[in-house]
């Protein structure tokens, strides 16, 4: 059931990605659900904002693998796929008026799906070894 919830929440966020990636104009806090400080926030930081989704993505990605017990093989593949995905929504905007193809953008996504799994890698294997020593005692 867990596995279920994490990929709904995955396929969540690449929907969220691929919505936010295809809007009409680049301009985020004209958007009705986003925050005020956060639609700043995004403007002001351009192509960083592609890593932050990607950073979550690459967290349950990780989390999914680790569940599984998958190989680093797949861990390989999935990052792949996060960075297909930002690939993908990033050549969508070649065909959008207002909007602009820029490579730096799946440099970013790429780097947070990474940063994602990483961060999820280290801590369920610390979280793991913590299980380890307390069932040792």
């Amino acid at each position: 059931m867990r596995l279920l919830i994490y990929y709904v929440l995955l396929a969540i966020g690449v929907g969220i990605v691929f919505y936010l990636s295809w809007l009409p104009s680049p301009d985020l806090s004209q958007q009705w659900f986003m925050p005020g400080w956060l639609g700043r926030w995004t403007n002001e930081h351009d192509r960083m904002r592609t890593a932050v989704p990607f950073f979550f993505l690459g967290i349950l990605t990780g989390i999914v693998l680790e569940q599984k017990k998958r190989s680093w093989r797949r861990w390989l593949w999935a990052w792949l796929g996060l960075v297909a995905t930002v690939s993908i929504a990033e050549t969508g905007q070649l065909f959008l008026p207002h909007r602009v193809f820029d490579l730096f953008d799946i440099v970013w996504g790429a780097f947070g799906a990474f940063t994602g799994m990483f961060i999820s890698f280290l801590f369920l294997v610390f979280y793991t070894r913590i299980l380890l020593m307390r069932k040792v005692k």
